[in-house]
């Protein structure tokens, strides 16, 4: 019966608590911030309390699309900011265990299993913004000359869905997540020296 607060968990994110600086959005932009990357071990949690069939309670995705994890199964966290929580709708306890080895986090949840019913994931792309290429001139640059500043990633709209089965029987779907991430158009610095 209780709720899980990834934010509480966990505590504030500073070097003093052992934390260190990595890649994380800001505003859009990828910084160095400590904590950073904090979002992989949130998002694989959130991943495995869905597999589990637990009841989420809170629950965002990011602004954009995540590169370590399937589209719509994310969830970024920030200390002042989005948690990530989930509630033990069991009549169980269970146990999280999280690791990290060899580059790959993994969170698994141990509880009583009084059934034969598994949970499936699968999202639904309802939109795609598509984006675009932004020409900046630099009068630094040598006319005739251009450089990719950043590189852009398309938009999407995306409907997640918790599906269980009972062996190849599908019991039931239901919809989990709406998720809305942004799209960040390409920028190029083209030469005009």
């Amino acid at each position: 019966g209780e709720t899980f607060s990834y934010n509480d968990t966990l505590g504030e994110r500073t070097t003093a608590r052992g934390y260190q600086a990595a890649p994380a959005y800001s505003n859009g932009e990828s910084v160095q911030e400590v904590g950073g990357g904090i979002c992989q071990v949130s998002s694989t949690l959130y991943k495995a309390t869905l597999l589990s069939n637990l009841e989420i309670v809170e629950h965002h995705n990011h602004s954009y699309v995540s590169a370590y994890i399937g589209i719509g199964m994310d969830a970024t966290v920030s200390w002042g900011g989005p948690d990530y929580q989930f509630k033990n709708d069991t009549d169980y306890p269970i146990r999280i265990d999280a690791a990290y080895s060899g580059g790959q986090v993994t969170c698994t949840i141990y509880g009583a299993k009084l059934d034969d019913v598994r949970v499936e994931m699968t999202a639904e792309t309802l939109q795609v913004n598509s984006c675009g290429t932004v020409y900046q001139d630099d009068p630094d640059m040598a006319e005739g000359t251009s450089t990719v500043v950043s590189s852009g990633h398309d938009g999407y709209v995306v409907q997640t869905y918790r599906n269980l089965y009972e062996g190849d029987k599908k019991i039931s779907s239901k919809k989990e997540a709406y998720c809305v991430y942004r799209k960040k158009d390409r920028i190029v610095r083209v030469g005009t020296k």
